[in-house]
């Protein structure tokens, strides 16, 4: 896919000129923007590609940015960033439909790994997308009652202390939960989990809930 285009859109100049650097020397097209008004007034967007866009900014947010492009049918797989990372945040960005989130600062493994993510969902047709979701709903039929508890409190957005105090657990016990999740998954991070559930949640075969221990 040689026109693919990463849009970086951040209030902040510096992030913008560190963030094309780092995917200028790394092979990709940048092409960067101080606020979502100046990317939709853009006549710039004309290819392929993903959105890296800031969580918060001023007159228009990351989250608010995802509802305009839907209604004027920009569908490029987003990747959100904010430097006030948590839980809460990344699974409200991918209900919205956030393909990831990046907590800033951020390595430049981390933001090529989102990038590329990004980049092959371009290239998923829906018989593939179907077929994923099957695999991963195999791998989530291994969890232990306990480790599906652990997933889906993950999913709703708690954090371990919150996860941990919810099934009158130790949080070291709580940690160990969530490291077998992520291990038999084959993932690693919470919004790894949240993509997983949307990809299953709809399939035959899938309960929140069973009776192993």
């Amino acid at each position: 896919m040689n026109d693919f285009v990463v849009y970086v859109i951040d209030d902040d100049p510096d992030v913008l000129d560190s963030i094309a650097f780092l995917l200028n020397t790394s092979g990709y097209q940048v092409k960067t923007f101080d606020s979502v008004r100046s990317f939709l007034e853009s006549k710039e967007v004309v290819f392929t590609g993903c959105i890296l866009i800031d969580l918060i900014m001023p007159e228009i947010s990351g989250i608010e940015a995802m509802e305009l492009f839907k209604k004027q049918n920009i569908h490029f797989p987003l990747i959100m960033m904010s430097a006030y990372g948590d839980i809460e945040k990344a699974v409200s960005a991918v209900k919205l439909g956030a393909c990831d989130y990046l907590e800033k600062p951020f390595e430049k493994e981390k933001c090529i790994k989102a990038i590329e993510y990004a980049k092959s969902l371009l290239n998923t047709d829906e018989d593939d997308s179907e077929n994923n979701g099957r695999v991963h709903l195999h791998l989530y039929n291994g969890l232990t009652r306990r480790e599906k508890q652990v997933f889906h409190l993950i999913a709703e957005g708690h954090s371990g202390k919150q996860i941990a105090s919810c099934m009158s657990i130790s949080y070291r016990t709580m940690e160990k939960h969530k490291a077998n999740v992520l291990n038999k998954l084959g993932i690693s991070s919470a919004t790894d989990i949240v993509h997983i559930l949307y990809k299953i949640k709809d399939l035959p075969g899938y309960s929140k809930t069973d009776n192993d221990s």
